[in-house]
């Protein structure tokens, strides 16, 4: 059986620290310089030069128009069957090309895939390797179908994107997710397949991980599962049962630093038991972070899961509190690439 043919996305916006170890992940995995696609989002640093440097022509934009229309440029400058998604700072793995065809030969009925973080993220810190993990960790938990998609190491059928219509411009984040609620809602099979793997180069401190967690990732979340034109899609978008109560322990515990003040007994009880519950509920994370990373980050992950559960339920708060619509319009594009 002839391979579909299968070119590489890449949106990057100023992204000269990570694109050439991207671009070099790509070509490791046996894509030509000609199936790869650089959307230079409006860049001001050397990321067009590190391109060429790797014989790669990046497609420059004049104008900055996010990370959507950015991944919409490069698929319609390619004729390639198989469109694959990976942003600007993330590694694929040697074998990635491989692995999308071998899946897409062996399912032919499916319309996209993707894949997971590997364990060997590759910023210093002990909050970059645990919030990469986080991510890796919920990829692999849900190996199998999918409702939603994810361009940081994903695939699609050039057929069913086209179907589509792309991603949505309009969109400034989740963009990706909103188009695999698209083709989940035309029956649309998508998996996500652990075998597809990328190294994240992403650098995380607690504060640039709050801000991410929040207005990129809680809010845009709770505006989809807000939204009535996608049906029923929506409720797949529901975390799972841990995440809800993990959410609730962490409201736990700020009542108990409120109680704290008037009666230290009941406030330091309600501390420990919400702390002990948010462990208990995310004892898979920890367990896996333990044997991938070892026993510091396990302790140290702690802090870090109460910071992005936080973040989690003041995003759904938001939204459907109303505070979302009062306050106007919700900002221009993102800048194309790492995310």
């Amino acid at each position: 059986m002839r391979e579909p043919t299968i070119g590489a996305v890449v949106p990057v916006h100023d992204g000269a620290s990570e694109i050439g170890a991207c671009l070099d992940g790509l070509l490791a995995a046996g894509f030509a310089p000609d199936e790869i696609r650089v959307v230079d989002d409006a860049s001001t640093d050397g990321t067009a030069a590190i391109c060429r440097a790797r014989g790669v022509e990046p497609i420059r934009l004049a104008r900055n128009v996010g990370a959507a229309e950015a991944r919409n440029r490069g698929a319609a400058a390619t004729e390639a069957e198989i469109l694959f998604f990976v942003d600007s700072d993330v590694v694929a793995a040697p074998d990635a090309r491989r692995v999308i065809a071998d899946f897409f030969a062996a399912h032919p009925d499916h319309a996209a895939i993707f894949g997971a973080y590997d364990a060997r993220p590759a910023a210093p810190g002990r909050v970059s390797r645990i919030r990469n993990m986080l991510h890796r960790h919920v990829h692999l938990e849900g190996a199998g179908p999918a409702s939603t998609f994810w361009t940081g190491c994903g695939a699609v059928r050039r057929t069913d994107f086209e179907a589509e219509g792309g991603f949505d411009s309009g969109q400034r984040m989740m963009e990706d997710v909103e188009f695999g609620l698209r083709l989940h809602a035309r029956s649309r099979p998508i998996a996500i397949c652990p075998a597809l793997q990328g190294t994240h180069l992403k650098r995380w401190s607690l504060a640039g991980m709050a801000r991410t967690d929040l207005l990129d990732r809680a809010i845009p979340w709770a505006r989809l599962l807000a939204a009535p034109r996608h049906g029923a899609a929506p409720a797949t978008l529901n975390v799972s049962r841990a995440g809800h109560v993990s959410v609730l322990c962490v409201a736990a515990s700020l009542v108990g630093l409120l109680v704290l003040a008037v009666a230290p007994g009941a406030g330091l009880a309600l501390l420990l038991a919400s702390f002990a519950l948010l462990t208990f509920a995310n004892r898979r994370f920890l367990a896996r972070l333990r044997r991938e990373q070892g026993p510091g980050d396990t302790v140290a992950a702690l802090p870090v899961l109460w910071v992005h559960y936080l973040c989690g339920g003041l995003g759904f708060f938001w939204v459907r509190s109303g505070l979302d619509r009062l306050c106007g319009p919700r900002g221009d594009a993102a800048g194309a690439g790492a995310r």
